[in-house]
């Protein structure tokens, strides 16, 4: 078949070209005419680096990529778990509770549906006794005085028979339940603007709304290189389309300020629970030490004892900090092993000097904030909820071992700190007896007092943490977007109506022709 013999048959048959353009016309032009046009509104958040605050634990990372490699835990970058929260269905569901985006009213302008919201909505309907798995729809005619009829009633896939009357802020006895109707601010601007008005209601059942929400809802990472999450959504408001971003940032930075006081609320009161203990014990040193001076009538010793003192310097201060470590350390061993199946996160910033410890315990903390917030919003029988529990107990057990560990290798040293404090004892036991006497209890007095006085700034760093540490996302832009609607673009749905009308009629042609001298050549 030549170009020319297709040219001639395609203007013979030039009507089928105008029919079935004229007809993607129509279809195109009534689809367009019945959907709604929807929006985008989207807007960038920073997440920060939590690991740059100065928090009981944010000392701890140091090694802790290797043993949680050999450990099995993955370990993911802190951008892709914020990512991960903000994602995750509860939050979403908070937004819908929030906005009351399971209740949904509509109303026809020609053969498009629109939705009523803010400005245009005249009332709001609340369904007490309807449950999060229930349904349900109705028509709503309402007149300008307030007054309405309730009717063509369903809920989930009953359909309910007669009608109900009523006035706007009452609540109404229906078949499905009792109905509260309250008018909104706007009511009488919107009732003069439009007169009496047919309102289609549709009260989705809370798990679907929440699916249908997420599906318009786009959560990505803006760059690879970057910290800043890309935060989307499609509406057919954009205003709401605006809230509802808006509204899900306010939901996860209030939620991680709960973690986050949670965390220092457990740190603060592990902390109390060892000054209280210190306490009582300079307490009773003190006692000892006034009574032993008192008895024996002691003067000044330090000028005689002078000179041991200087050798024992050095000594004296690494015997501060290896028992400050080693007690912090065997209580950290201790309140570990008790919480275990608890499901409490664990104390937190305590041991300065093993940044080892600090990243397994705050790994620890987020997968078991997590582990609680699903078994929250499900059940302790979840298998998501048991898996995140084996994990956590492999977690636990790797993070005794490593304090096992470190208590080890500070008892070593700690030995070794001694038998030089015994040789410093020995030239010191040279002094009058009351001087050997008094010493060690003084000394361990000023050990003691150490510890307490480390203990005291580290509570006041935990609470200057939680007044700095009060939000973790910066807001780079705010939602945002064009004016025009991103579905459908009324262009682009002529120009392809207009190749299919175009396309069809020839493809058509030439199948018929093909076919016609595949015959005939037979």
């Amino acid at each position: 078949m030549d170009i020319q013999t297709y040219i001639i048959e395609c203007k013979k048959r030039w009507r089928w070209f105008a029919y079935t353009t004229a007809a993607f016309l129509l279809a195109i032009i009534f689809f367009l005419f019945t959907t709604a046009p929807q929006y985008e509104r989207s807007a960038t958040v920073l997440v920060k680096d939590e690991n740059g605050g100065s928090g009981l634990l944010s000392s701890m990372s140091a090694g802790m990529g290797m043993l949680a490699g050999m450990a099995g835990i993955n370990i993911s970058s802190n951008v892709d778990n914020e990512m991960a929260i903000m994602s995750a269905p509860s939050m979403m569901m908070e937004v819908v509770n929030r906005l009351g985006l399971d209740t949904r009213y509509e109303v026809y302008d020609g053969l498009m549906k629109h939705e009523l919201w803010e400005e245009t909505l005249p009332v709001k309907l609340t369904f007490p006794k309807l449950t999060d798995k229930d349904g349900a729809y109705m028509k709503m005619d309402l007149k300008s005085d307030g007054t309405f009829t309730l009717r063509k009633m369903r809920k989930n896939k009953d359909k309910m028979d007669g009608e109900i009357e009523g006035k706007v802020n009452t609540v109404c006895q229906t078949p499905i339940g009792p109905i509260s109707v309250i008018a909104t601010k706007h009511f009488k601007q919107v009732m003069d603007k439009e007169g009496d008005m047919t309102i289609r209601i549709t009260k989705e059942k809370k798990y679907d709304q929440t699916e249908k929400c997420m599906k318009k809802m786009d959560i990505s990472l803006a760059d690879d290189q970057t910290s800043i999450i890309y935060i989307g959504y499609q509406d057919q408001i954009a205003e709401r389309a605006e809230l509802i971003i808006n509204t899900l940032i306010s939901i996860y930075q209030e939620a991680w300020m709960k973690d986050k006081k949670n965390a220092a609320s457990i740190s603060t009161q592990f902390i109390n629970e060892r000054i209280k203990d210190i306490e009582q014990e300079l307490s009773g040193l003190d006692k000892d030490i006034a009574k032993f001076k008192g008895n024996n009538l002691m003067p000044d010793y330090e000028e005689a004892a002078k000179m041991y003192m200087a050798n024992a310097a050095l000594t004296y201060e690494q015997q501060v900090k290896v028992n400050n470590q080693l007690y912090i350390m065997e209580q950290m061993r201790d309140q570990v092993k008790r919480m275990e199946g608890q499901n409490q996160i664990l104390p937190a910033n305590l041991l300065p000097d093993n940044e080892n410890v600090a990243l397994q315990i705050s790994e620890y903390n987020k997968l078991q904030l997590q582990r609680n917030q699903m078994a929250d919003n499900s059940s302790e029988n979840n298998p998501l909820v048991k898996d995140l529990d084996a994990q956590l107990a492999s977690m636990r057990k790797t993070i005794v071992n490593t304090l096992d560990h470190g208590v080890a290798q500070l008892k070593a040293s700690q030995k070794a700190v001694n038998r030089e404090d015994q040789k410093l004892k020995q030239q010191i036991s040279a002094a009058p007896s009351a001087v050997t006497q008094v010493l060690p209890a003084e000394r361990q007095h000023k050990i003691i007092e150490a510890l307490y006085i480390y203990l005291l700034e580290k509570r006041e760093e935990n609470s200057l943490t939680q007044i700095y540490n009060s939000q973790n996302l910066r807001i780079v832009s705010p939602p945002m977007g064009k004016l025009k609607p991103v579905f459908p673009k009324k262009g682009t749905v002529l120009i392809i109506a207009l190749l299919l009308g175009l396309i069809l009629p020839s493809l058509s042609i030439y199948l018929k022709l093909n076919i016609k001298q595949i015959l005939a050549e037979k």
